[in-house]
């Protein structure tokens, strides 16, 4: 622990965003950090979202309307973006498939 401390709020916001840059690293949005690399992992996302759902459920009672908003807003986006990617990935397949 550091000296510093933070407030529970300062707490859950660095938490979703760690969470959320997680998700788009894993979705090939950010660069890979580690790897330098820019790589898409659907399953490692796909975790990261379902744990962000899971907070978001089991805290729903204690957050505030902005907190609310705020990572519905970004659950939301995370998920159109998996789906985009998720898509990307079966054309890739569907394509590699008639090659054969």
């Amino acid at each position: 622990m550091t000296n510093e401390s933070y407030t529970e709020k300062q707490l859950f916001d660095m938490l979703i965003s760690q969470s959320v840059y997680g998700v788009w690293i894993a979705l090939g949005k950010m660069k890979n950090p580690v790897t330098d690399k820019t790589e898409v992992d659907l399953r490692s996302a796909s975790l990261q979202i379902d744990m962000l759902e899971m907070i978001n459920s089991r805290m729903e009672a204690s957050l505030d309307k902005n907190e609310k908003e705020y990572i519905d807003k970004v659950l939301s986006e995370l998920k159109m973006n998996f789906v985009e990617e998720e898509k990307k990935e079966e054309h890739s397949n569907d394509d590699t498939e008639d090659k054969k």
